[in-house]
């Protein structure tokens, strides 16, 4: 292996991909303690990683960025000024690449996505193609700033435990087969609410609030759809006894929380993007299951939202699968 010192990682989406990078540097920082690795990705997700101490420093880049603006020029001549040995570049996509090349970086290890494995053993081995000693670390970890910690612990402090969270956003994601239905979503808030006596907590983003306002009929219900940072909702999961969602960004910073959790999973592949050494993978139970295709050859029409594999998913089969993994 090469003698480096100093090293750029590059991953600007989406969350769940970053937060599945987090084991491959952790495990290169404890091979190569003296190593300084520094990460670039997008200010949405900056804050999910910048308090992880194995990384020295979190760049951001807006992940539009064109490749004929100052503002290109202007993160390629700070990248430059860092004079990094190596870059592990975890999405090669044409404009990024060109952005190592106009920081005139010349080492460049490219991600290769490898469906027969788990997307984190996928970045861990891109990483130890160079740092041969890493061991691939088995568990998920994230570390969030003790004010939004604060915030949380007031916010929930009135709520009867257990909390179980609910995250029903991406209720209009590029890829179908993610989305869980709103009736089965306040069926399962209900009988979770009935059988645990506790508090359901539903997050969500911003763009998904009017759609899911009838989530307010869950009871014993309290409603941060649209109303906190990415961070802030980092740590209100992390205080939660339970997490259930679709395959999305807070399932996995859920797992790396070490927070009960529950993926529901319909196109998606759960042996590349379920649950990482915890939590439950429940699969939708239909011959198609995973297709990994952007858009559902079964839906009804256009203005059809629920892919079927995910209506096939019974509030009651979660429920079973919650009871048997986590028994009271």
């Amino acid at each position: 292996m090469e003698n480096y010192n100093k090293i750029l990682i590059i991953r600007t989406g989406a969350i769940g991909d970053v937060v599945h990078t987090s084991c491959m540097f952790r495990s290169i920082k404890k091979a190569y303690p003296d190593l300084k690795i520094h990460y670039l990705t997008s200010p949405l997700i900056m804050p999910v990683i910048k308090e992880d101490k194995s990384l020295e420093k979190v760049y951001t880049i807006n992940p539009k960025f064109s490749l004929f603006s100052s503002y290109i020029k202007e993160i390629a001549d700070l990248l430059k000024r860092e004079n990094y040995d190596l870059v592990i570049n975890l999405q090669p996509s044409f404009k990024l690449k060109m952005l190592v090349f106009l920081a005139g970086i010349k080492k460049q290890v490219l991600y290769k996505k490898d469906f027969k494995l788990h997307a984190v053993s996928n970045f861990f081995k891109t990483g130890q193609q160079v740092f041969p000693k890493a061991e691939e670390e088995k568990e998920l970890k994230l570390f969030l700033p003790q004010e939004s910690l604060n915030m949380a612990k007031e916010r929930l402090k009135n709520y009867a435990r257990p909390l179980i969270v609910l995250n029903a956003g991406g209720v209009f994601s590029k890829r179908q087969g993610r989305t869980y239905p709103v009736d089965k979503w306040i069926e399962l808030g209900n009988k979770l609410q009935q059988k645990m006596n506790g508090t359901i907590v539903l997050t969500g983003a911003g763009e998904d609030k009017q759609f899911l306002s009838p989530l307010n009929n869950i009871k014993n219900s309290v409603n941060f759809i649209g109303e906190l940072s990415l961070i802030d909702s980092c740590a209100v999961i992390s205080l939660a006894d339970y997490m259930i969602s679709g395959d999305s960004g807070p399932l996995h910073i859920a797992t790396a929380l070490g927070v009960k959790c529950a993926g529901l999973y319909g196109s998606m592949p759960a042996k590349r993007t379920g649950c990482y050494c915890s939590g439950i993978n429940i699969v939708s139970k239909m011959d198609c299951v995973p297709c990994n295709r952007r858009k559902c050859r079964y839906l009804k029409d256009k203005k059809h939202i629920y892919a079927p594999c995910m209506e096939q998913i019974m509030p009651d089969d979660i429920i079973q699968a919650i009871s048997s993994k986590y028994p009271a």
